[in-house]
């Protein structure tokens, strides 16, 4: 019995090897992975018949593309196996049919404001070699907020996908992603455009507050599918992006990306995995607004503006190795690189711990980790305009550095109810900011600011799961900044701390609720800015599932209907809901 269970134990370890090591060139590929289990032991051969899957609808505010992103702890946990469990054959299924899939599936919504929500999804059945297919999106509102005019925003999008396993061995992949996101600069009162520009709404063209962006994205990847753990494993991708922008902006973006790792025993009773990871991201971009095409209303500065062209590259080198022992986890290595994109053309090099121990207590009932880490990355157009919508064309671009030193707890109390605490101190380099860019008059245009910041950040959280039918969460984080020089009352926008209630309800797979509160503490603008009030908010959502095929939604946001603002001069919508249905298409 117990060589049975060291058996499975190290299968999932294995398991747990293969899904880290599959895919170090980027989140963009799928991970796929190998995995083998020596069962003793009687076995019959069943198929389980798979639920339908949940694709839970998405009511979007103006807001949305800004929300705060809420600090969950995760473990950062690596298992490594010294066993390599033998292979068995397939049990072989005799009398029991094909059954029905669920490739496919379409969700129409409609919600107040004019809020129409499309989704469609489809992709290849069973299939031992190939994947593939496509998913298409729209969402987008088209609502008035008195006083403010109009609020319109879109965001629609198209992708296609596909992966092929070449003799087991090798997988590729692609996809093709086509974007296009729209929104108004709305951000402005009709006494202040009175007072400012002399206009009365009604003369107001939407074409002179509108930013449109589109995006075409390609990646590229290959993969090796070595079952061996002590195999040279290796990956690599490629991602061709181009941006094209109103007012004359344009951004292309390459980025090269691989890695190969090996495993390896150094010593009795442990495992040791090493890893290589490189990546080369380099930028195009330029931005002249032409006749046609002029710069958001209220432009009011009195210099003539110039084409902006430039490259700019991040080389990025992280080599570093895996060891297991004993509940002894230690990740080891170091990031290093260029950065010629904060200083165009001088590039500088940049190095970077990157450690991180870890040790199981307690039959891994407690799990205690330290680390020092960081990293860069670039601030390009692409990633500024869905920090913040409402930025001005041309924005400065740089990148930002942090150092974070990090101590994490994760405790499993039952196999019901999971606790987590962490404290991180980090030290940011250009972090990215915002403030009200004075050149244009309505005072409803941001530009980018780059400030160095210590940041504090204390939180936990705390999860219940009752077997799928009832789960509940409750997380909070508190953040202190140290603005380091003498800049003050630059990093904008940050609130004090979060606070998130959430509860999950799935009655017999008919009935699905989710309630969640919310709470958001005070945000401060730059100087001369009154401070963005608390922000709290009720979201509720219930699904109904007639059948396998067949399911109606309604979700329901900002059930406390308060006139919230994230950005200085935008408040959002009070209340939000969409009703709709979701339906797939049983294919044998």
């Amino acid at each position: 019995m117990k060589q049975t269970s060291r058996y499975i134990l190290c299968a999932s370890l294995m398991a747990t090897l293969q899904l880290v090591m599959g895919n170090p060139a980027g989140a963009q590929q799928e991970d796929t992975y190998n995995e083998s289990v020596l069962v003793k032991g009687s076995f019959r051969p069943h198929i389980e018949q798979a639920e339908k899957m949940t694709f839970p609808a998405e009511v979007t505010d103006t807001m949305t593309h800004i929300d705060h992103t809420f600090r969950y702890s995760i473990s950062p946990s690596r298992l490594r196996s010294l066993y390599e469990p033998a292979r068995i054959k397939a049990a072989r299924i005799i009398g029991e049919p094909a059954t029905k899939l669920y490739n496919n599936y379409f969700r129409l919504g409609l919600g107040n404001h004019w809020s129409p929500l499309a989704d469609l999804y489809w992709s290849s059945t069973r299939d031992t070699k190939k994947t593939y297919g496509v998913r298409v999106n729209h969402r987008s509102s088209w609502g008035s907020i008195d006083n403010y005019g109009k609020n319109h925003f879109g965001l629609t999008s198209a992708t296609a996908f596909g992966k092929y396993i070449v003799k087991d061995i090798l997988q590729l992949s692609s996809d093709i992603n086509y974007e296009h996101d729209h929104n108004l600069y709305y951000g402005f009162t009709d006494e202040t455009l009175m007072s400012k520009l002399g206009m009365e709404r009604d003369d107001l063209k939407l074409s002179d507050i509108r930013a449109k962006y589109n995006v075409l994205t390609w990646n590229v990847g290959v993969r090796n599918m070595e079952p061996d753990v002590y195999g040279l494993g290796y990956a690599a991708n490629l991602r061709l992006s181009d941006l094209w922008a109103s007012r004359g902006q344009n951004e292309f973006n390459l980025n090269l990306s691989g890695g190969i790792h090996y495993g390896f025993v150094p010593l009795r009773d442990m495992f040791g995995v090493a890893f290589l990871n490189v990546e080369w991201d380099g930028y195009s971009h330029s931005v002249k607004p032409d006749v046609g095409d002029k710069l958001p209303l209220g432009f009011s500065a009195p210099e003539i503006w110039d084409t902006i062209r430039g490259t700019r590259n991040i080389v990025k080198l992280n080599p570093y190795v895996d060891f297991m022992y004993r509940g002894l986890l230690i990740h080891a290595g170091f990031t290093a690189g260029w950065d010629g994109f904060t200083l165009d053309p001088e590039t500088v090099f940049r190095f970077f711990p990157d450690v991180v121990v870890s040790k199981n207590l307690m039959d891994n009932a407690l799990v205690l980790s330290v680390g020092a880490t960081g990293g860069f990355s670039a601030n390009s157009w692409d990633v500024i305009r869905k920090v913040n919508p409402y930025v001005a064309p041309g924005a400065e671009q740089r990148a930002t550095r942090h150092y974070d030193f990090t101590a994490h707890a994760r405790w499993t109390i039952s196999k019901k109810l999971e606790a987590n605490a962490e404290v991180g101190y980090s030290l940011l380099q250009d972090d990215l900011s915002f403030a009200l860019d004075p050149r244009y008059s309505l005072g409803n245009v941001y530009r980018t600011m780059y400030v160095d910041n210590n940041r504090l950040v204390v939180g936990a959280d705390i999860a219940f799961v009752n077997d799928e039918m009832l789960t509940l969460r409750a997380a909070g984080h508190y953040y202190h900044y140290d603005h380091v020089g003498t800049v003050d009352s630059l990093m904008a926008y940050r609130p004090d701390w979060d606070f998130l209630l959430s509860a999950d309800v799935n009655y017999n797979d008919k009935w699905i609720f989710h309630l969640e509160g919310q709470l958001l503490g005070k945000m401060h603008g730059e100087i001369g800015e009154e401070e963005l009030p608390m922000r709290y908010g009720v979201n509720a959502e219930v699904e109904y599932r007639h059948n396998r095929a067949l399911s109606f939604f309604l979700k329901m946001d900002n059930l406390a209907f308060q006139r919230y603002y994230y950005w200085s001069h935008y408040p959002s919508h009070r209340g939000l809901f969409i009703l709709g249905l979701t339906y797939t298409i049983p294919h044998k």
